[in-house]
């Protein structure tokens, strides 16, 4: 069995979430969490838990839609969060200049 990408804190969460996830089962990081259950009342609680647990801000950075969004896409996202940089690349609320969007945003 190939070692999750994340730490067990998310997998927790992500298990409190997705109804569909078997007790013994990992989510997959490539299968869209929409086959384990996932919709979108699901994902703000999965998102809000999240922002507690790691004491961050994920407000506006899961833009994916929940139909194609995994396990791996979410876990970009909070690990970046997780950097000291994470607030650089974007525009402050006074106006500051920007790096350009995030990588993980999706059009």
């Amino acid at each position: 069995m190939a070692q999750s990408p994340w730490n067990t804190r998310f997998e927790t969460i992500l298990r409190q979430g997705l109804p569909g996830l078997g007790k013994d089962e990992a989510p997959a990081a490539d299968v869209p969490m929409e086959a384990y259950g996932l919709d979108s009342m699901a994902l703000i609680g999965i998102v809000s838990a999240l922002e507690s647990a790691y004491g961050v801000s994920l407000a506006g950075q899961v833009t994916i839609p929940v139909r194609t969004l995994t396990a791996g896409h979410l876990w970009g996202i909070v690990s970046a969060a997780l950097r000291p940089d994470w607030d650089a690349g974007r525009p402050s609320p006074a106006g500051g200049t920007t790096r350009g969007p995030a990588p993980w945003i999706m059009a």
